[in-house]
Formats: structure tokens, sequence, C-alpha cells
């Protein structure tokens, strides 16, 4: 009974608690349904990852957020990435893993619906850690603010485009796009111009289109200016689709990217008929208003103007009192006379043609300048107006008003002066020069008489400016220019072309001995030494000579032609002079252009630094590397310094080349210093040019200092050229940078002119044995017996020894019984480009390469073999070809023939020896005429590889650009000589 009344008693509690459990489930639901409601409102949706048993719950606005449903996804966090948008998978990656790990975050990114749609979600987390903060649980929220995003950036957008339309008129707007050539415009600019903007291409020059022809003009150079980042103002016509004729005033304004380039421009345009229009009435009406006007309202008295009323023929009926004050005649003195009696005859002809300009209209104007001599004779210079007013009754004559502008006229006169003259000199400049010689060739046609350039170019006057400084650089430059003034006259026209560059017309002589007589003249002016200050200087010159019009049919060609000689002249050396000759051969042309792009060089970094290492060569350790320079010319491909720097000599740039590479390798060893790399030495070359620079030690110095390095890792490696010269401030440099701890090397040392006793008086560091004895050590005895000399010379005065051009195995064991220190050359390392010396110096040591001469070079070319299209005859002797190059990047180019040898040739191309190297393009096309068979075989190419083969020499090999008739018979050509086997040999005297 008891357990019967206590389950009686304890059943309402059971009640109870049920129905209390079943009244906050009901909360709970509704609770739910809440969150689920405030969520779906808010476009939030939130997630819990539990961390331990890595399942992840998303709320339903999630998949509302990413339109899908709990079927599709199933919730897990690594599938949520399949969402994420691909460019910001990354971000979304590195988020999830910090969900799974607990490190809570921020992030903003994009999710790409199951339909494509891309939305912008914001997402942020937090962390729930247990008694032992350890994280459990990541909570996060995910909201989609694709709409805030939209109106942040359409509110960014009207908010810069509010900020020009502040700047600009409330009108018809307009945007150029710079970099599409895009024009957009508005509804009401495309109202004004009377066009769908359907049929508007939207182009710059479509939009020049909608502009009357004769404003056209307006608007290419207010976009000019635009584009020069200026703002302008305009007004114009334009053309309508129905031929009616509006004026506009049109206003841009440039936009910049961050790096200042024009990149936009935005602008109004106004449409102003209706004001023009008011403009020409309120004329029209003040024209009638003058009418009223007497005579003495027209003319202002006290004016500086002079103000005249003449009649049709130029008797002066009014002259105001300002006449006296300009002309220095009283208005009695000239009223009653004609105009014409006050001007010279050819002024009388300009006034008579202004007046006869105006009568031929009512109302025509007319504007001039003309010279006038006053009454106490002084010339003046008058700005005239004229205008027709025979038909205003209150004129009825011709109104002529001017005003003295002769300060004006001089002030303009000086200006054109400065900008045709050398300051320095006052000789025309290359600008007048240029224009002298366009009207000499239009003369020279007009009379069918002759003249000539003579180019001259003065070398050593950069070297005057390096040792003694600019001022004795610009007296001497007075002083040669006296000599030339004095020996020429002052008929024949002299210019400053250049700093030490002078062009010379001579005009009026018939024969080449005439124009030879005056190029020897003026190589006699510097026989003699010039004295500047405490100083004689001596300095040469070249010439070259180009006749017009044999030479050339127009002004560029006979200056280019011109320039050509004066290359050709400087190859023979000092003080000599070269016509102008059509036979320009390939390496003359190579020069002239390697000539004239080198000062380009270095700007637009087309100058390549290149390490070889130098090696013990017992041991295999690094001592030391030199730096070799390379340019790598955008024609020429990469040009060794042989073919550039005597260039670079000639000119003085050797000195700007010099310090560049100074510098750069300072920034290179310093970089691999601190990348850890050993430290060693590093050799330049320097030129003997550079001594001449004034305070060549000094700049050494600084460009070290400003990289923070000391002087003593560089070894600076001159020729004996440099010490023959026996120049005391040569002498003193080297002992300076010796002091500084910068050794010296003696570079090919047994070639040039042995001083021997420099190497005791300036304890010469390293002899470097020149690359030929030892190329031909083991095949001649001459050279075998120097190199031994060599040796024992420099062991005896303790001098170390270095061996250049090292290439085989046999060449480097015979220096190694010799007890040579060290030596450099292909069997360690070719010279190579930073990057890769840095690996090979990481290793410290430079093994010798002993292998077969195969590899690369003989790869590429058994390639090339494999995959020629057709055969390829080897001759049995050299065939001689005469070889030019007829194109260049796309361009004619006129090339004499230069000889080449062949070795082989098929139809599909040749193989040849010259002593030019040619680059390896196809925008050089080369041209080869010979002889096969009896015929004249003439095909054109370009190199697809090249190999150097010692003393000079060069392999080529060319694929043909030849069409398929040529091909066809060149062909029958060689299937007839492999018949015959006799191919006529004609030795190639020329290498």
């Amino acid at each position: 009974m008891r357990y019967i009344k206590d389950r009686i008693t304890r059943k309402p509690k059971i009640v109870e608690k049920l129905c209390f459990l079943n009244k906050n489930k009901k909360k709970l639901a509704l609770l739910e349904e809440n969150i689920n409601y405030s969520q779906q409102l808010a476009h939030i949706g939130s997630w819990t990852h539990d961390i331990e048993k890595n399942e992840t719950f998303f709320t339903d606005e999630v998949y509302r957020i990413l339109e899908t449903n709990r079927e599709e996804f199933d919730g897990r966090l690594r599938n949520y990435l399949l969402y994420a948008h691909p460019y910001d998978l990354e971000i979304v990656k590195e988020a999830t893993r910090k969900a799974e790990t607990g490190e809570e975050y921020e992030i903003e990114y994009r999710i790409k619906t199951p339909n494509g749609k891309v939305k912008f979600v914001y997402e942020k987390t937090t962390t729930i850690y247990d008694e032992n903060k350890n994280p459990i649980k990541t909570i996060g929220i995910i909201q989609d603010i694709t709409e805030q995003k939209l109106i942040e950036n359409n509110l960014r957008e009207l908010g810069e485009n509010l900020k020009r339309a502040q700047r600009i008129a409330e009108l018809g707007s307009w945007k150029y796009d710079v970099i599409n050539n895009k024009f957009h415009g508005s509804e009401e600019m495309f109202r004004i111009y009377n066009i769908n903007p359907q049929d508007f291409n939207g182009d710059f020059n479509s939009t020049v289109e909608l502009v009357h022809p004769d404003d056209r003009i307006k608007i290419q150079e207010a976009m000019k200016k635009h584009l020069e980042g200026k703002s302008c103002t305009i007004e114009f016509r334009i053309l309508r689709q129905d031929r009616t004729e509006k004026y506009v005033m049109g206003k841009g304004e440039p936009l910049f990217d961050k790096d200042g380039q024009v990149v936009a421009i935005f602008g109004t345009l106004q449409d102003v008929t209706v004001n023009k229009l008011l403009q020409k009435e309120v004329e029209r009406k003040q024209a009638e208003l003058e009418k009223t006007q007497k005579k003495f309202q027209v003319l202002v008295q006290e004016s500086s103007d002079v103000f005249e009323i003449i009649t049709p023929d130029g008797t002066i009926q009014y002259i105001s009192e300002a006449s006296e004050k300009v002309l220095g005649y009283k208005p009695e003195e000239r009223i009653g006379r004609r105009v014409y009696e006050f001007y010279d005859e050819e002024e009388q002809k300009k006034v008579e043609e202004m007046i006869n300009f105006v009568l031929n209209d009512e109302g025509q104007k007319k504007q001039g300048v003309v010279e006038f001599k006053t009454k106490t004779g002084k010339k003046i210079n008058l700005e005239v107006h004229m205008q027709n007013l025979l038909h205003e009754p209150a004129v009825e004559g011709i109104v002529v008003n001017f005003r003295d502008i002769t300060r004006r006229v001089e002030m303009a006169k000086k200006i054109t002066y400065i900008s045709n003259h050398d300051e320095l000199t006052n000789l025309p400049n290359s600008r007048y020069f240029r224009e002298r010689l366009r009207l000499q060739c239009q003369y020279a046609n007009e009379t069918n008489t002759k003249f000539a350039i003579l180019m001259l170019d003065i070398d050593g006057i950069k070297y005057i400016n390096y040792s003694l400084g600019h001022e004795y650089e610009e007296r001497l430059i007075i002083e040669i220019v006296k000599r030339i003034k004095a020996f020429l006259g002052e008929d024949i026209f002299v210019s400053r072309y250049s700093d030490d560059h002078f062009a010379i017309i001579v005009q009026g002589l018939e024969t080449y001995e005439e124009y030879e007589k005056i190029a020897h003249g003026l190589i006699n002016l510097f026989s003699k030494y010039f004295k500047v200050g405490e100083y004689d200087l001596d300095v040469s010159c070249n010439i070259g000579i180009c006749v017009y019009p044999e030479d050339g049919d127009d002004a560029d060609a006979i200056r280019k032609q011109s320039k050509i000689a004066l290359t050709r002249a400087k190859r023979e050396g000092r003080n000599t002079f070269k016509f102008y000759s059509s036979d320009l051969d390939i390496q003359n042309y190579k020069e002239f252009i390697l000539r004239n792009d080198l000062h380009h060089a270095i700007e637009k970094g087309q100058l390549k630094i290149y390490y070889q290492p130098i090696v013990n060569i017992k041991t295999d350790n690094i001592l030391a590397v030199e730096v070799l320079v390379r340019w790598e010319h955008s024609d020429w491909g990469m040009v060794s310094s042989t073919d550039f720097v005597y260039l670079a000599e000639e000119t003085g740039f050797i000195i700007d080349i010099g310090n560049w590479l100074l510098r750069e390798v300072c920034q290179n060893y310093r970089q691999w210093l601190n990348d850890g790399l050993p430290a060693t030495k590093v050799a330049i070359n320097f030129s003997s040019i550079q001594f001449f620079e004034k305070d060549f030690v000094e700049n050494i110095k600084n460009i070290v200092n400003e990289f923070e390095l000391s002087p003593d890792f560089l070894v600076m490696e001159i020729t004996e050229r440099t010490l023959m010269k026996k120049n005391d401030k040569t002498i003193s440099d080297i002992k300076d940078l010796q002091s500084l701890g910068v050794q010296i090397a003696l570079d090919d040392f047994g070639i040039g002119y042995s001083s021997l006793g420099h190497l005791n008086s300036l304890n010469i560091d390293i002899l470097k044995i020149d690359r030929s004895f030892i190329r031909k050590i083991h095949s001649d005895q001459k050279s075998s017996i120097i190199t031994r000399a060599i040796i024992t010379m420099a062991r005896d005065l303790g001098v170390k020894l270095v061996a250049e051009g090292i290439e085989t195995p046999e060449q480097l064991s015979y220096i190694k019984r010799l007890n040579c220190d060290a030596g450099q050359g292909y069997i360690y390392s070719k010279p190579v480009p930073l990057d890769e010396f840095k690996k090979i110096l990481a290793k410290k040591r430079c093994r010798p390469i002993i292998k077969p001469a195969t590899s690369s070079e003989i790869k590429v070319k058994n390639n090339i073999k494999e995959k020629r299209k057709y055969f390829r005859l080897t001759l049995p002797q050299l065939l001689e070809a005469d070889m030019t190059i007829i194109e260049v990047n796309a361009k004619k180019v006129n090339v004499g023939n230069t000889k080449a040898l062949v070795e082989n040739i098929g139809p599909g191309g040749l193989c040849f020896i010259s002593n030019i190297r040619l680059p390896v393009t196809r925008n050089v096309i080369l041209q080869f005429v010979s002889q096969l068979a009896g015929k004249e075989i003439k095909v054109y190419g370009f190199c697809v590889w090249m190999e150097e083969i010692g003393n000079n020499l060069y392999n080529h090999g060319v694929e043909f650009t030849i069409d398929e008739n040529e091909r066809t018979n060149l062909t029958g050509i060689l299937n007839q000589v492999q018949i015959n086997m006799s191919i006529p040999v004609i030795k190639f005297n020329d290498l």
C-alpha cells in the first residue's frame, strides 16, 4: 500500500516535469525558428565546428546564402571549399585550416553558387576552450554582404564622378579610355552630335570625323596636350548628320595612374551655337554703331599705335598724332602724300599687296610686318593692320593702324639665333645645319650644281675634359674653330654638329681634287699643337666627304653617307679623310651601326656582364674571377668586347662604360658576400683611355665606398700599351691604386711592346700570358719557348702568373709541367652570367672539364642536320662567294660585298666561313652570289647557328628564304655539280 501510495504521490511530479520539458522544447524550437528567421533577415548564417569530432554544423541560412541544400552540401568543412571563388580559394583554404585548429579569423571573400552567381561574404569566428585552455569548438558566422559591396562600389564610382562633375560643367560629358582607344559619351553628348550611340564606333578617329574638317587639327592638338598631362579648352565646329553646322566648346582633363601616366581623359561638350550667333549679331550691331561715330572716335588719339585712313590709291587722308612719336613725321608731313613714298622698294611691294588684298572685298582685313625708315633714318619694324571700310560713311577709306614692334622682332631674331647656334662657338648648330642642307639640296636641284659635305670629327677633346677639366675643353674648341674659320673663310658654311663633330658645306667646286685640297688643308690645321693656357694640346681629326648629288638624292641620304665616309676614315687612323663609296662592306656597315648605337647601350640595358673563374692549376681552387662585358645588340646579337671597346675608346664613351661596369661589379660583389659566398679577387679590364679621367682614382674609391667595400678585392687588368705611353699621371694613378690594396695585372703579356722595367718599378702583381701562346704551345716551338721564358721570369721576380685561353687537356698538362700558378679558359668554364657563376663560386673549386669536344654546340648542329628537309652537298674545295646584307628588321639596306667561303650547300641552306661574326637571327637577311657548274647562283637566307673556329674566323649555318622556283633551279645546278664534281675554286685572300 505504501508503494502504491508513493507511486500516486510521485506521479504528479513526473507529469509536472514532463510538462516542463515539453514546454522548454517548444520554447527551444520557437527560439531556433526565431534565430533562423533572424539570420534569414540579416543574411547571416552561423556554423559550429567540433574540433575533437571534426564535425561541422551549418545553419539553414548558410545553405540559403550558398543557394544549395543539405543533400547537395554534406556540411563537411573541407567540402565548403567547392563554393569558394577560384580567385579567393587560397584565402578560404587558410581559413578552413584555422577553423580546424581553433585559430580565430575575420575575412571577406567571394563564393560561387551552383548556378554560377558570385556573392561577397563576410566571415568571423571565435573559439571555445575547455578547462585546460585547449580549443574544442570553433563558432563562426557567414554574412552575405553582396548588396553592401555593390552599394560601396556604386558609391565610390558616384563619388569619383561627382568630383569630376564639380570640376567641369554640367553638360554633355565624355570619357576617353587612352589604353583601349575608346570614347564613352553621355546622352547629351550624342544629342549635340545628333547621332545614335549604337552608330558610334567609339575610337578617337571616329570622334575626329564628326568635327568640321577645318577644325580637326584643333582636336588633334588638344589630344596631344591631354596625353602630355595637360588640361585644355577649345572651341570648334561640328558637322551633324543633317549637315547642319554647330559651334561647341570642349573641355578636357587627364586622369593619371599611380605611375603618373595618362590613362583616361574626362571632359564636357557644350553647344555654344546660340552664343556664337548672338556674338556675331553683337559684332554686326557694333559695326553699325561704329558707322555713327566720328573719325576721331574711331581713331584713338592718345594711343601709341598710329592710325591712318588712306584712299584706294594709297593717299593718306588722315593720320593720328602718334605719327610723330613712332615715325618721326608730323601728321601734316604725311597727309596728302601716298604711303608708298615712305617705304623702300621691297617694303613698298608688301604694302601694295596688303592694300590690293583688302580692296578685293568690303570689310576685308589684312595683317603684316613691314620695315620702315623713320625721319631720322632709323629702321624700325611695324606691325600693320588694314581693313577696308570704304563702305562706311563715317570713314570712306582703308583704315590702317600700326605699331612699333622692333624690340619684339629683335627678341624673336635673338631667340631664333640662340636656338640655331652653338652657344660656345656661335657656329650654326645641328638644327641649323639640317635646314641649311635641305635648302642646299633644293638649290642644287634647281641650278643643276653640286656641293659637298665634309663631316669633321676631332679625336682627343674628351680626353682633355677628363684630364684637365671642362674649361680647358671649351677653350680648346674655341681655338680649333678659330683655325677652321681662318682657313675656310666666311663663304664656306661651318656648323658645330655635336661636341667634337663639325659639319661643313662646300659649294662652287667642280672636281674631287678641289675637295681633296680643302680636306688636306683642314687636316694640316691639326699638325700643330693648340696653345691653351700653359698647355700645348695635341688633337687629331678625321673627315668624311660626300658629294651631292652623286652620293645621295636627298638631305638625309647625303648626311648619312658622309657619316659612313667618316667612319671609314677613322678606320684609316689619325688625320685621314675618305670620300663616300657605295662599296661599303659588311664589316664597315657593322662598325657604322655599332658606333651609332653604342651611346645608347647603357641606358637601354644592352650591356651584359659575364664572369670567368681564374683557377689554381694544381688545386683547382678558385683564386679570382675576370669580368667580361658583352653587348646584346638588337640587330647583331651578342657582340664581343673586341668589336666595340675600340669604338668606345675612340669616342671617349669607354669612360662611361668603365664607371657603369665598376658600379655593377661592386653591386654584384656586395650581393654575393651578403649571400655568404666566398670573397675572391675580381679582375676588371681598364682601358688606357680611362686614365685620362681627371679624378680617376678618386672616382674608383667613391664607387667602391658606395657599396661599403674595401678596394683590395679589385684586380686592375691593363695592357702593355698603357704602360708604354709613359704618362706620369698613369704611373701615379697605378701607384695610388696599389696603395689602396688594388692589385695590378698586366694583360696579354708577350704580344705588345714589353717594357720589362715597369715590372720592377711598378711592382706588377700579376702577369697574364696571352692566349695566342697557349693556343700554339704544342704546334709552335717559338710559342713554347716564349711561354717557358715568361713563366721562369715571373717566378724569379716573384710575380704571380695566369695562363689565358686554356682549352684542351694537353694545354693544361703542359702548363702544369711548367709550374704556372693559375689559368683560365674554356677547359674550366666559359664566361657565364652572374647567377651561373654564383653556383660555381659556391663550390670554391672549378675542376677542368675533360671530355670530348661534342656536346652542346655539336648537338645543336646535329639537330639542325637531322631536321633538314633537303640534301646537302659537301664541296671538295671551298667555294668563294660574294656576301652582303640586304635587309635588317624588314628594312632594305645598301651594303657592299664581302667575301665568304662556302663549305657545303643544298636546296635548303649552306655553311660558310667568314672573318665577320654575324648575328643568329631571322631579322638579318643575307645574299650570296657565286658560280656553280658555269652558272651564277644567287640565294638569300639568315643565320641559324654560328661558332668560332679560331684565328678570328667564324663558321655559320644559313637557312634559305627562297621561293620554290628558285629552289628548283638551285637543285638542278647542284645535281649537275654532283655529276661533274668539278667545282671552280678561287682563293679567299681577304680572310
